[in-house]
């Protein structure tokens, strides 16, 4: 179901209009999502610090995702460890214990912390073009997503991100790749009508699927395996390990291998904590992040693999690899790009790594 990148980068113009105003915009916008939390200062007194030297200086990392989950036992884990020879020390907020990614973002900008982890649609908030990262079949494989999210194209986004708002995007993380799983096999479009899909309640999930011809159901991850045990929602959609962790295979029984979405999350910074950096410690923050970013990629990608082949060897669920990709990529192609305000980027990084 791989279809290998041939490396080639294809020439790109600086063309995007900048967007006047897209800060106070987006202030507006995580203040009606969020409702409330905003602002505050860091509760920090629940968090165990780590032992080291005193006069390190702290850097405050705030995520959603489980202590074993490889964004902290992967890459926070190599940032901690390369970094405290540069005299740092990382303290890590897993569980969402700052709160959810806008309340994260919100402490980013205003210094409550150094770093955190920000999905695109919640950066997208800030600036929309960083969201085209959740667009569906923006790439087929990992090694698509790496080419791009290192690239030229996402590097002038975000510096132009950066000056307009303040937030810098210091690495993009693999986070998995999403397919969906479901009581029937879904081989083609046709076979999502009526479908009720449980989907993340970001628009960008709801436009795609309206598009590949399912029902997408805004719910949260906490309630869809009730709603699938239930009757409430007929399929969900997510990567592997996430589809392990929930056991959703107790509930569904095939697991159709669409790979709509190559996921990322971006490792979010302010410019400001950037600039206050000396020469020495930004080379060293820079090369701690690359290596976070690779030891996040291979561990999921081997998560991926060894749960896929487990699952097929024990009978968990039922391996659908019959899907027609192309069916799928054929109708967003055909739909999505005139569906947002950013389709010629999408089109521009996809022509990028053909």
């Amino acid at each position: 179901m791989t279809h290998p990148s041939s490396g080639r980068t294809a020439p790109f113009a600086s063309h995007r209009p900048r967007r006047a105003g897209s800060l106070l915009l987006a202030t507006l916008s995580v203040l009606a999502l969020a409702g409330c939390g905003l602002w505050a200062p860091v509760d920090t007194s629940q968090i165990e610090k780590a032992s080291v030297d005193p006069d390190a200086r702290v850097i405050r990392f705030a995520h959603q995702y489980d202590p074993a989950h490889p964004v902290e036992a992967c890459g926070a884990a190599t940032l901690r460890t390369e970094l405290a020879d540069d005299g740092f020390t990382v303290e890590t907020y897993p569980s969402g214990q700052i709160g959810g990614e806008g309340e994260t973002t919100e402490q980013i900008a205003t210094g409550g912390l150094e770093l955190g982890v920000v999905g695109p649609s919640f950066l997208g908030i800030w600036y929309p073009d960083a969201a085209v990262l959740d667009a569906p079949f923006l790439f087929t494989d990992v090694d698509q997503f790496d080419e791009a999210t290192n690239g030229p194209i996402m590097a002038e986004v975000y510096d132009e991100m950066a000056a307009e708002t303040g937030l810098r995007v210091n690495s993009t993380w693999y986070y998995g790749t999403r397919h969906i799983t479901s009581n029937n096999p879904i081989n083609a479009p046709e076979d999502l009508s009526g479908v009720k899909i449980r989907t993340p309640d970001a628009p960008l999930y709801i436009t795609s699927f309206a598009i590949m011809n399912g029902s997408a159901t805004p719910m949260a991850l906490s309630e869809a395996y009730l709603g699938l045990q239930q009757g409430a929602i007929d399929a969900q959609e997510n990567p592997i390990p996430t589809i392990d962790v929930q056991k959703f295979y107790e509930v569904q029984d095939y697991l159709n291998l669409t790979g709509h979405m190559v996921q990322a999350v971006n490792i979010v910074s302010s410019q400001r904590f950037v600039d206050s950096l000396s020469a020495d410690e930004e080379a060293g923050f820079e090369d701690a992040m690359e290596k976070a970013r690779v030891a996040t990629r291979d561990c999921i990608v081997a998560a991926e693999q060894e749960t896929l082949q487990q699952w097929e060897d024990d009978g968990v669920i039922t391996i659908n690899d019959e899907v027609d990709v192309a069916a799928f990529q054929t109708l967003i192609a055909e739909e999505f790009p005139s569906k947002v305000e950013w389709g010629d980027l999408y089109l521009e990084i996809q022509e990028s790594v053909q």
